[in-house]
């Protein structure tokens, strides 16, 4: 989850951009979605404005009133608008927004693949007091941070500062931040400017990709064309050319072999990333079905499935399950409703037998006794009875869902997980590998090799 923010002066300006009032024919698909608004009523950025605008006067001291945030969150985590909204409003509470006093107004924009949603939010409260957005920059990215530990998230990589619980301020500092505006020096500042420019995109799109491949595509939607040579070792040259300028790596501070590096780190990253996923998924699955055979147990036979996977982040759809990006076939799942309400049923009938003859039971009297003839036998049998009768239990209906019938992830899991591990010790060896030959280089050359691109 990533959180960009902005303040400024003008309400109708900020609301009508997130309302892409300015884009009169946009596809349905792609029109935004107005998911909350506080404290004001209407739909037209005039209207919403006006009375924001009202509020905010009340403090002369507020100059530029306009909060505008934008969340993102990763392309593969596709979560419920629940949670969604649930992630988003922990992180205003962690910057001291009141969800009842300011006046806010939430959009879901749906123009791309990517998740995300514009918050304007008036920075004067219904109390004429002024939201602090001093820092906020660092104060959103710890509480991004502190709300994907909470909510279990997907991690968000690159930050420069963290949420840390065991530090006196609540924060730390992952590295220092350096300036973008000198780093290269040449007597052009349009030459400076080509250079920082394709320096800045290809630190963005290193991040996050796992081949070559997506680098030049990834470029190229930029205006960056990215040229590779190759050799019987593999990559052995790149080159960078943006409005007719062209840069080797190296004027622009990155060789191949740094680029395989980074690369390289990204694959290793990645099957520890599905690695932990997956033995989440398992665990997550375990306790659904646990929480279902106790349903049964206590006697309904109709759990709600849906429900109790909702309640471990796992989404319950007709023929599969899925979880943050990732899906299984629920055959299994599916299997084993149709056994548990089998079972259940017998063991309901099973009781109502039993119930029936312990009613029956109770229900019959000792005969009259004669006063001469069978008397003795008369008597015996009324004993018999009653002796019947005192030590009968009442039966109980007691589900309990065979062991056998449920399902059992375990195997097809660990084969997901062990290919990963499998394709993780292999990209370790590798890395091994590199690194012994830089350090080659570092005793032959006598001087360190430094690593170029910063993820």
């Amino acid at each position: 989850m990533i959180a960009f923010s902005n303040t400024g002066t003008g309400f109708k300006g900020a609301i009508s951009y997130v309302l892409k009032e300015h884009e009169k024919y946009l596809p349905f698909e792609k029109t935004p979605n107005l998911i909350e608004q506080n404290n004001i009523w209407g739909s037209s950025s005039g209207q919403l404005a006006k009375q924001m605008r009202f509020i905010a006067d009340s403090n002369s001291k507020s100059s530029r009133p306009v909060l505008h945030i934008a969340f993102s969150f990763h392309k593969d985590e596709k979560l419920p608008l629940e949670k969604s909204l649930e992630a988003m409003h922990l992180v205003l509470s962690e910057i001291n927004f009141d969800k009842e006093k300011n006046q806010y107004i939430l959009v879901k924009h749906n123009d791309t693949d990517v998740e995300h949603y514009h918050w304007v939010i008036n920075k004067v409260d219904l109390d004429s007091r002024n939201l602090d957005t001093s820092y906020i920059k660092n104060r959103l990215q710890v509480a991004c941070d502190k709300v994907e530990k909470k909510l279990s998230l997907r991690y968000t990589k690159g930050r420069t500062i963290i949420y840390d619980p065991q530090s006196q301020k609540g924060y730390s500092f992952t590295k220092k931040e350096h300036s973008k505006k000198k780093i290269f020096h040449d007597k052009s500042d349009n030459i400076s400017g080509t250079k920082q420019f394709i320096f800045d995109e290809l630190q963005r799109v290193l991040s996050s990709i796992l081949n070559l491949k997506n680098l030049e595509g990834e470029l190229l939607k930029k205006g960056i064309e990215c040229k590779t040579t190759f050799n019987k070792n593999g990559l052995s040259g790149i080159s960078f050319c943006y409005n007719d300028q062209a840069y080797k790596g190296s004027q622009i501070g990155c060789k191949a072999k740094d680029i395989l590096n980074v690369i390289q780190q990204n694959k290793i990253t990645n099957f520890k990333y599905q690695i932990a996923q997956l033995n989440g998924f398992s665990s997550k699955i375990n306790f659904s079905i646990k929480d279902i055979v106790k349903d049964y147990e206590n006697g309904n036979l109709y759990p709600d499935f849906k429900k109790h996977f909702k309640a471990n982040q796992i989404d319950y759809q007709d023929d599969a399950l899925f979880y943050k990006g990732y899906g299984i076939s629920n055959k299994q799942v599916e299997n084993f409703r149709k056994a548990s309400e089998t079972c259940f049923s017998a063991f309901v009938n099973e009781y109502e037998f039993k119930n029936h003859q312990y009613n029956e039971l109770m229900k019959q009297k000792p005969e009259d006794v004669p006063v001469l003839f069978g008397r003795n036998k008369i008597i015996e049998e009324n004993n018999a009875l009653l002796f019947e009768q005192r030590i009968a239990i009442k039966p109980q209906l007691k589900i309990q869902i065979n062991i056998t019938t449920i399902p059992d992830f375990a195997g097809s899991f660990l084969k997901r997980v062990q290919e990963c591990k499998k394709q993780l010790a292999e990209l370790t060896k590798k890395e091994g590998q590199f690194l012994k030959i830089n350090t080659n280089e570092k005793h032959n050359n006598g001087r360190d090799v430094k690593t170029r691109i910063r993820r």
